[in-house]
């Protein structure tokens, strides 16, 4: 009867969970997942012409890996910022259905696509960038790799205590006081000039890295990039 009891508590739990949330949620969910993705696209974007440039790469192939990685990206805040809500994915899809002709969620979706189908960077952008090195170097393992990845995660979390400190302390004057995405986008730099120090690689190298051992679908590196997508996330709440 214990077992019977907790295995219908259990089956009712996750029901619950699995329940369409309410649209007002969903709308902030999507609203969130847009605004915080702005925070990463000009870096992806001026990665992404690089090895366009080391690659010779044609502009369809460019805006292809541009869409990876931008979709990629998209998908981890997303699912960052519906666990922070405690909203499963089911409970996610299964309110997008029912409210899928809803004009404020249209109009939400909208501006997700507009954003996922942001051009990369113009060729000029990418030239003032460093274009340093043609590839993997030989150096760069896959567990090279991950330990660069780990140390970008321990290295942004560490960066951003005193920044959202800051910002804590404006917030008690201004409470709708957010962190600059710019700000983001510029601690991303820092790092990876840190990371090139520290490593001898740069950004494309790195990229292209992720891209050649799969990283995105390697179990191995799901913590890390979750850890660094939630760390994103959240310097946006």
């Amino acid at each position: 009867m214990v077992h019977e009891a907790r295995r219908k508590r259990k089956k009712a739990e996750k029901l619950a969970r699995d329940s369409p949330i309410s649209k007002e949620l969903l709308l902030q969910i999507l609203n969130k997942s847009a605004e915080a993705s702005k925070a990463v696209i000009e870096r992806i974007r001026v990665e992404v012409r690089k090895i366009q440039q080391q690659r010779s790469l044609s502009d369809d192939q460019t805006h292809q890996l541009f869409q990876q990685n931008f979709e990629h990206s998209l998908d981890q805040l997303i699912g960052a910022i519906r666990n922070q809500h405690r909203v499963s994915e089911k409970a996610m899809d299964s309110s997008f259905k029912q409210h899928q002709s809803d004009p404020d969620v249209r109009a939400a979706i909208q501006n997700m696509r507009l954003l996922s189908g942001a051009a990369p960077a113009a060729p000029q952008q990418a030239a003032a960038a460093s274009g340093a090195g043609d590839g993997v170097p030989p150096e760069l393992t896959r567990d090279k790799l991950r330990e660069i990845m780990t140390f970008n995660a321990v290295t942004l979390e560490k960066e951003l205590k005193p920044i959202r400190k800051q910002i804590e302390e404006i917030r008690k004057k201004q409470p709708e006081a957010q962190i600059n995405p710019q700000v983001l986008a510029s601690l991303q730099k820092r790092i990876s000039e840190q990371v090139e120090t520290r490593y001898g690689v740069n950004d494309a190298q790195v990229m292209a890295a992720v891209e050649e051992f799969g990283a995105r679908e390697d179990p191995a590196f799901k913590d890390i990039l979750t850890r660094i997508a939630n760390t994103f996330t959240e310097a946006l709440q």
